[in-house]
């Protein structure tokens, strides 16, 4: 198959990512393991999660190659709060909203500069974006622009799941709310594996971890402890 095709080990490799999906800092407003793990399967030598709104900007950039996160907003900084301003430069004069993925690459100083951005669609006057950067090297290839794309719905789903994470609710997996909304309707394992299309295994492996996340010994008590959210 050639390099230009996405491959089934790709998308294997990227929804292991999306399911794994955890912050290293409390504080993170997004995903730090998911930033990672899509620089390693998109080769870049930087990795953000970039929020910008009316005159206002929060960014979140990972430095893949030295293994270090290095975030621009402090940690005592409210992403949600209207009155900060970030003062490292100027943000955008408006949203964007758009949920385009585009490449584009130059050389300055003889080394090639190439950025891949996957932008996710607005939330009130917040717009988002991944951003990845590779200093040197090819430019992004088609295969690597088509996996971002196949990876921007799950990220923009993950950033509504942090912010809901950094509103109190609970800490869980696309999956595993997917469940214990069926738990909590009296559906039983197996009927859980046929509609989901997975193995009865499989769903009690999601709720042993589900129980962990929670601090639950049974499905009645996870779902209780999430009866607000569901």
């Amino acid at each position: 198959m050639p390099d230009s095709f996405v491959h089934v080990s790709d998308v294997r490799r990227l929804l292991e990512i999306i399911e794994d999906a955890h912050v290293w800092q409390p504080e993170d407003f997004f995903y730090a393991s998911v930033l990672y793990g899509l620089a390693l399967l998109v080769p870049a030598d930087e990795v953000g999660f970039q929020v910008n709104a009316w005159q206002r900007m929060w960014l979140s950039f990972h430095d893949v190659a030295g293994g270090r996160q290095v975030p621009v907003v402090s940690p005592e900084v409210d992403p949600g709060d209207p009155s900060f301003a970030w003062e490292g430069g100027a943000g955008l004069s408006e949203p964007l909203g758009d949920t385009t993925v585009t490449s584009s690459s130059e050389v300055h100083g003889g080394r090639r500069v190439s950025e891949l951005i996957g932008s996710m669609a607005p939330i009130g006057d917040l717009d988002s974006r991944v951003v990845l950067h590779r200093y040197g090297g090819p430019a992004f290839s088609d295969r690597e622009v088509d996996l971002l794309r196949l990876a921007r719905p799950h990220l923009a789903e993950l950033q509504l799941r942090r912010r809901a994470e950094l509103g109190g609710q609970a800490p869980l997996t696309h999956r595993q709310w997917e469940i214990l909304r069926l738990v909590a309707l009296g559906a039983t394992n197996l009927q859980i594996a046929h509609r989901l299309g997975i193995s009865e295994g499989t769903v009690r492996k999601h709720l042993e971890n589900a129980f962990v996340r929670l601090g639950a010994a049974s499905r009645s008590e996870a779902v209780s402890r999430l009866r607000g959210f569901l």
